[in-house]
């Protein structure tokens, strides 16, 4: 499998985007009032525990993908279409498995995840990693639904900021900038919507 299928979402996948399904209606409602319109409510996750202990390559695999920078420490390898964010696969006793990038940062910081717990982007960056205060913590499905909407991230597939790219052109955006490590004006660039010239790269690995 390559990496680029890696970033299909398949049956196996966990994941971490606020899943918002309409409540049922409680009445039908006359055009043009909005009483039939569902309040939001989070999904309910249930999380796989692994089958064995992570392997030293693994760990070194997952972080030889990963740009650490002053601010966020960033994923630079697959990407998921249309949320933004970063995806790995690794072999779970012996079966492929695949997990959001950040959600399998919090499970080497914190130990196996239990159910119902997520990751929370303090810093509203789909690929950032780093789980320290600001920018990547535990959370629950409610919370982080609850700060999605906040941020205006509950309405398709837009990053907090209403970046016009959307978070999937946003994501490859900055994938894109750190393809050679850490270059401060390239990522500047990216985080600013901005395209240098000569830094064009795949859409995915």
């Amino acid at each position: 499998m390559t990496e680029s299928e890696m970033t299909k979402p398949s049956l196996f996948d966990d994941y971490d985007e606020p899943a918002l399904i309409p409540a049922p209606p409680i009445q039908l409602a006359l055009f043009g009032d909005d009483t039939d319109i569902a309040p939001l409510v989070p999904n309910r996750r249930l999380w796989r525990p692994l089958q064995q202990p992570l392997s030293e390559k693994t760990v070194a695999r997952f972080w030889r993908k990963v740009v650490k920078t002053p601010t966020c420490w960033w994923w630079r390898s697959a990407v998921s279409f249309p949320d933004g964010y970063g995806r790995f696969t690794f072999t779970d006793g012996n079966t492929p498995r695949t997990l959001s990038a950040h959600r399998f940062a919090l499970l080497l910081a914190h130990g196996d995840l239990g159910d119902g717990i997520v990751g929370e982007h303090d810093c509203d960056e789909t690929l950032c990693v780093r789980v320290d205060d600001g920018h990547l913590k535990l959370g629950t499905q409610s919370a982080n639904l609850a700060h999605a909407v906040a941020m205006g991230r509950h309405i398709g597939p837009a990053p907090a900021g209403g970046d016009p790219r959307g978070r999937y052109g946003r994501a490859v955006a900055i994938r894109d900038a750190l393809k050679n490590g850490y270059e401060p004006q390239l990522l500047a660039a990216a985080l600013a919507g901005h395209t240098i010239p000569g830094n064009t790269a795949p859409t995915l690995f």
